[in-house]
């Protein structure tokens, strides 16, 4: 979620991708903002796993609740990727 907070606070995409590996974006404005949604969902996830283990205490429904939203969370990050990444 601090990655979220930092690019809706700055906008700035080189916390998220490598300093040496940094092209130019073919939409900079909206990477950063599908970026950091994409990091509040990935937050949700996490609040819906500690939901899941402390009030049904199933660890195992947790473990794929985490491993699926992670999956989704894969998927759409390379969306973004390829609509708005490098050029």
């Amino acid at each position: 979620m601090g990655y979220g907070v930092y690019l809706a606070i700055t906008g700035d995409p080189a916390a998220i991708r490598r300093k040496e590996k940094n092209p130019i974006l073919k939409n900079k404005e909206r990477y950063v903002k599908n970026a950091m949604w994409l990091f509040f969902f990935m937050a949700l996830g996490c609040l819906i796993m500690v939901l899941i283990i402390q009030f049904l205490k199933d660890d195992i429904a947790a473990t794929i609740e985490s491993i699926s939203w992670f999956i989704v969370f894969a998927i759409l990050w390379k969306r973004n990727e390829d609509k708005n990444g490098a050029l």
